[in-house]
């Protein structure tokens, strides 16, 4: 055995996947003085997370996604409404090939086999692009999984409270947008905006001041959640009633402050909540609701989580294949792919790892987009979340701008993610007009250079004696992401004093 071979020693906990939900456990688990072995098969962190570089998000295509999770990325160069435009359909089994990141032939000719139809992929003007593209590729920051943290959110209070949030840098979030109709419209994100705004009559700022100043008040914010619970409407229907909002303030509302998502119509309570997280996390960290990571949020802070794990004592171990049995005597055998095996009391780990089938219909399937442009649509320094409403307020996308404010491109690009619950293919013309409402209805004549478009599978996985965490969901926030890592962590110290 080498040197630094752990075989047969013993942890009280093996990890695997060091995605943002898996970090989080890591890191309370190794501050209980337990003993962590947290391990990732892949030679980067974030899992589903992750965040790449323009040559890494093709490597990750090509050989590091999950093809259960998602069978099939589809990569447009060029602007798709052109006829110049090149496609490509990576949804093969994965590939040993490398994918080179400094030469646009070498990965044109790495990539070839995947395109399809249309123009030739490995032809001049593509070269010409994708060289455009890689003499900036790492000042690129893609994720697979873009969110926000809300300035009072679960989130931050965990990084806070922890200590580690010196080990992410955030910039606020400047603006928060409706798209309805192919018009952006911004949402006032204070009394200050409102008064100032000059879209809405005097009528409607008295609306939205009166519901600002209800949810502002502690005491009247508690007598509204009260009604709102004695209430057996939904959540619509209840701020209808109560504050006479309608037209595009109830979608400002619903939409864009509560993110009410297509066909969710949560209790009068539930939306209550949402709109008093928003307005109270308003005023923490500047003027905006949300907090925005510098280069690529899950990734960032899944690494800080990870940092904090093993300042705490924990082993981490990248890029290892694994596989895990059952001890004779209880407990598990992971046997390493380079270092031995290793005998664990409990075994924690993305669903990818678990003897998953592929997602069943009743799995949670996110679809998701982002296009890269040729020049900012909605400024140059500047980031905006944005929410979309299709015809008769059926069809809901997120959507979030990032550009070079918060390291996600270089100077003079912009990158637009678009993402929303349901599968590919019920999916994707909602995310291309939803991208092309915001590209358009900002007159700014950018154009896209590339358009990605994939979807995450939540798997279907069986009887396992190892517990199981899940994908990133549809929200915009990490509360959601908080949540799921209390909650398995709750299970786990239970089961551990039983």
């Amino acid at each position: 055995m080498s040197e630094n071979s752990l075989d047969n020693e013993e942890f009280d906990v093996v990890i695997l996947g060091t995605g943002l939900i898996e970090s989080i456990i890591a890191s309370d688990i190794a501050a209980a003085d337990r003993k962590v072995l947290h391990i990732d098969r892949n030679p980067y962190y974030g899992g589903n997370f992750a965040c790449f570089s323009l040559s890494s998000f093709f490597q990750w295509a090509v050989q590091y996604r999950d093809v259960r999770q998602t069978p099939r990325v589809e990569v447009i160069l060029g602007d798709a409404s052109q006829q110049s435009s090149s496609t490509l359909v990576i949804d093969r089994a994965l590939s040993s090939i490398d994918v080179p990141c400094n030469s646009a032939s070498l990965l044109l000719q790495a990539l070839g086999p995947y395109s399809t139809g249309g123009q030739d992929f490995d032809s001049e003007r593509c070269k010409a692009l994708l060289e455009r593209l890689l003499a900036n590729d790492r000042k690129y920051s893609i994720e697979l999984a873009p969110k926000l943290s809300l300035c009072r959110g679960d989130m931050i209070d965990l990084l806070v409270d922890l200590g580690i949030g010196e080990y992410v840098q955030f910039k606020g979030l400047e603006h928060n947008y409706l798209v309805r109709n192919g018009v952006l419209e911004r949402v006032p994100d204070s009394k200050e905006d409102i008064f100032a705004s000059k879209s809405l009559s005097l009528i409607e700022k008295r609306k939205l001041m009166r519901l600002m100043t209800v949810i502002s008040d502690d005491d009247e914010c508690d007598k509204l959640l009260d009604e709102a619970t004695q209430d057996s409407s939904d959540f619509v229907s209840f701020i209808q009633t109560k504050f006479k909002l309608d037209g595009k303030l109830l979608d400002a509302v619903v939409y864009a402050v509560a993110r009410v998502g297509a066909g969710e119509i949560p209790s009068a309570r539930d939306g209550c909540e949402s709109v008093r997280k928003y307005v109270r996390s308003m005023g923490r960290y500047g003027r905006m609701a949300y907090l925005c990571a510098m280069y690529g949020g899950g990734s960032e802070m899944a690494q800080a989580f990870c940092r904090l794990c093993a300042v705490s004592g924990g082993t981490y171990i990248l890029g290892e294949d694994v596989e895990v049995s059952g001890g004779k005597d209880g407990g598990f055998n992971v046997r390493l792919q380079n270092h031995g095996t290793v005998r664990a009391k409990s075994v924690i780990m993305a669903s990818s790892y678990a003897n998953a089938s592929a997602a069943t219909n009743d799995s949670l399937v996110i679809s998701r987009a982002f296009c890269i442009l040729d020049q900012p649509v909605l400024g140059d320094d500047t980031s905006a979340l944005l929410s979309y409403i299709g015809k008769d307020g059926e069809q809901t996308v997120s959507l979030l701008y990032l550009t070079q404010a918060t390291m996600a491109t270089p100077l003079g690009h912009g990158i637009l993610y678009a993402w929303a619950p349901g599968q590919m293919a019920d999916r994707k013309e909602q995310l291309n007009e939803a991208m092309k409402a915001v590209i358009h209805g900002s007159a700014s004549g950018a154009t896209p250079l590339l358009t990605a478009f994939f979807e995450m599978r939540e798997l279907a996985v069986g009887r396992e004696s190892a517990i199981v965490t899940g994908l990133p969901d549809a929200t915009v926030d990490f509360d959601s992401t908080v949540k799921d890592a209390r909650r398995i962590l709750s299970g786990y110290f239970s089961g551990q004093q039983n």
